[in-house]
């Protein structure tokens, strides 16, 4: 399909910017809002203009299917960047300028596993690049270089199609090393179109994201979600969020914005750092899509925040926890909107077994809602049968949002992305690692396949034992915990690693210790072998604020056995 020959059903983000420039011009798309509260805004017309201004400059060193790093702060750059990809038909690879030498690293492994030809940086990370990747000035291209090039005509043709791949999305590394998942058009198309018709986005919805864009969250419904369907979004950095979590909920007030959210990092935060004053002077009622992504959601967390405020207008009704992950493009489940926060109660020790029953009083799960986005299945991990009703499984998915593997990693893909339930055969399934269970055709969520603990024989899910930490002592910061498991003499023990502030003293941090130990073996029944003191920051998170549990074994499983005795 070429540029003059877009019809009114466009297959590709694309085609919808092209489209969009053409019959609504002068359309605010995008606001970003730095630190300072300075705002820069762009209509769809000026957003292709920019996005083809870099693309001409980009087509000139390389070529189509070429792998380009973006390694752009959150801003308008950004998006610069991703849609000049997309319009020459180039695989962009959303990532971040690196702060420190683990952000380093990674981001030069991605390079090397994308094979990446390209960067698109601004001046100011150029030399980041230069000196990170060791790559001539040549194959460094300034974000900034959208001008004089507004004229389609100047662009590869044609434009690209449905199964063309659009972006490499890295995954967290929240369970091991990041690998690239190779997006599709069609599957952004098809996920996008799921997001609009599950929670009600029209052209009248307004946005306030701050999520990162290199994170599969922070892109799809910060900033294709908003051109995908026409709603104007106000974007802020996360590093603005986190010195003030008070400007992203003034940014919802003053402008009357009806969707945002985050994980529950972002309503924790906001519950505690922000003052019963100030949230007097807010006003939420407009604030009908309070989306919650995370696995599992935290429903404490989300009780303060909506107590916190009430008299800012906010509803719960709003609350729209969601299931997804980056192997099935973004979303699989949540809403519809106003269905609000819905928890259920299960016999905790039943569900150690797998088994589920509901219980008054007993481990409260999340309502994720019906999956939205394609098929789901629970599948025995061991058998790879498809479980009982009643049984706890591992969530399998299958549908166009499922992408089709992870960059240059067939034998992984092959295992992951086509998986078959025994004795049914034929339907490729996504295998999610997520653990999980039906009722009434609602998804319910336990926890990571990979990050369970079998402790004295039973199954205990990481983020219970570290939610009942946070709970037990007012110096203790919410999602400052992380639970793992170690073998000692051939047996498994519970490990705790936990951020104190630097200026506790000794005599404190003993009581710290023991009040951690009381919580965990008063809610869970179990004995924790050793607490791990670490200071503020070290309690390793990815991009969308899961911990690392998997890493943070890793750091410290030395320590932790040159000590056992």
């Amino acid at each position: 399909m070429s540029y003059e020959q877009i019809s009114g059903h466009p297959s590709t983000l694309a085609d919808i910017l092209v489209s969009r420039a053409a019959e609504q011009p002068g359309r605010i798309g995008y606001t970003f809002v730095d630190g300072r509260g300075h705002r820069e805004v762009e209509d769809y017309a000026l957003l292709l203009n920019n996005a083809v201004g870099l693309a001409t400059r980009l087509q000139e060193i390389s070529a189509p299917g070429d792998r380009i790093l973006l390694l752009c702060p959150p801003g308008l750059d950004m998006i610069h960047a991703f849609f000049a990809c997309l319009l020459i038909r180039r695989v962009a690879v959303p990532l971040y300028v690196p702060t420190s030498q683990r952000h380093s690293d990674t981001v030069a492994a991605i390079t090397r596993d994308s094979g990446a030809v390209a960067v698109i940086a601004p001046q100011s990370a150029a030399s980041v690049a230069r000196d990170l990747l060791g790559w001539p000035d040549e194959k460094i291209l300034d974000s900034a270089a959208t001008q004089g090039g507004s004229s389609l005509q100047l662009l590869d043709r044609p434009l690209p199609s449905e199964n063309d791949i659009a972006h490499l999305q890295y995954t967290s590394g929240s369970t091991g090393y990041p690998k690239g998942v190779v997006v599709r058009h069609r599957n952004l198309m098809h996920n996008l179109e799921c997001l609009q018709r599950s929670l009600g986005y029209t052209g009248s919805s307004s946005a306030v994201h701050w999520l990162p864009p290199s994170h599969d969250m922070g892109l799809i419904l910060g900033i294709l979600s908003p051109l995908f369907v026409g709603y104007p979004v106000t974007l802020m950095s996360p590093l603005t969020f986190l010195r003030n979590p008070l400007s992203w909920l003034q940014e919802i007030s003053e402008n009357t914005n009806t969707t945002a959210g985050g994980p529950n990092l972002a309503y924790g935060i906001c519950a505690e750092r922000v003052s019963r004053t100030e949230a007097e002077q807010l006003d939420l009622s407009h604030w009908d899509i309070a989306f919650v992504g995370a696995e599992p959601v935290n429903p404490t967390i989300l009780r303060a925040f909506a107590d916190k405020f009430a008299g800012s207008g906010f509803r719960p009704e709003s609350f729209i926890p969601g299931y997804g992950l980056a192997e099935a493009t973004l979303y699989v489940s949540g809403g519809p909107a106003g269905s609000g926060l819905r928890t259920c109660s299960f016999a905790n020790e039943e569900l150690e077994k797998g088994f589920v029953m509901e219980k008054p009083n007993g481990r409260e799960l999340v309502d994720y809602g019906p999956v939205r986005a394609g098929a789901a299945a629970m599948v025995d991990p061991r058998t790879l049968q498809r479980s009982d009703p009643g049984r706890v499984g591992e969530i399998w998915l299958s549908g166009e949002s499922v992408t089709s593997g992870y960059w240059n990693k067939p034998e992984e893909s092959e295992r992951t992305f086509s998986a078959e339930i025994a004795d049914e055969g034929g339907t490729p399934y996504l295998r999610t690692g997520d653990l999980g269970f039906m009722v009434d055709g609602h998804l319910f969520v336990c926890g990571r396949l990979k990050e369970v603990m079998i402790i004295n024989g039973r199954n205990l899910f990481p983020q219970d034992i570290e939610w009942s930490i946070e709970s037990s002592h007012p110096s203790l910061h919410r999602g400052g915990c992380a639970a793992v498991s170690i073998e000692i003499h051939g047996e498994e023990r519970l490990i705790v690693i936990q951020e104190i502030d630097d200026e506790i003293a000794a005599d404190s941090v003993t009581a710290l210790e023991e009040s951690i130990k009381s919580a965990v073996s008063r809610d869970h029944g179990v004995s924790l072998y050793r607490v791990i003191f670490v200071g503020k920051g070290k309690v390793l998170k990815t991009t969308s604020g899961k911990i690392r549990r998997s890493y943070l074994r890793h750091l410290y499983a030395d320590e932790i056995e040159s000590r056992a005795i």
